[in-house]
């Protein structure tokens, strides 16, 4: 079996310029930290920046999941907005972070592998395409 590893670096805020529909504007604050577009970087973000930034983000972002996925259902999957696709990838770190959220109480999994090790299939056919 070969083992690969990744590099750990903090991913580029690459959705700051993006606005947040103004019903979501007070999450705007999170989408340089959190609007990310692949697995490897919300697995590679939530071992970054520590538990408070993990909490703070979940404790402003699950109240309005309910919300966000109302105006998400507007629009078909494969066809959302630049700010809908924002708004995905925000939904995607919160589950990211939900372990160690409700689980772990730290970034880390508990007896877990070193994350640098986790390679995730960014190809994976199931997952939305966005």
């Amino acid at each position: 079996m070969q083992e690969h590893v990744i590099k750990v670096t903090l991913p580029q805020p690459i959705r700051s310029e993006i606005l947040l529909p103004e019903a979501f504007s007070a999450l705007q604050a999170f989408v340089p930290i959190w609007a990310l577009a692949t697995e490897t970087e919300r697995n590679q973000q939530r071992h970054a920046v520590g538990m408070a930034a993990i909490s703070d983000f979940g404790n402003a972002l699950l109240p309005r999941v309910e919300e966000i996925v109302a105006f998400l259902n507007q629009y078909p999957i494969d066809n959302l907005p630049p700010e809908g696709t924002v708004l995905m990838q925000l939904l995607l770190s919160l589950a990211e972070v939900g372990p160690a959220i409700e689980f772990y109480k730290q970034p880390y999994v508990i007896d877990g592998y070193e994350p640098r090790r986790f390679v995730a299939n960014e190809t994976f056919v199931m997952r939305p395409a966005l």
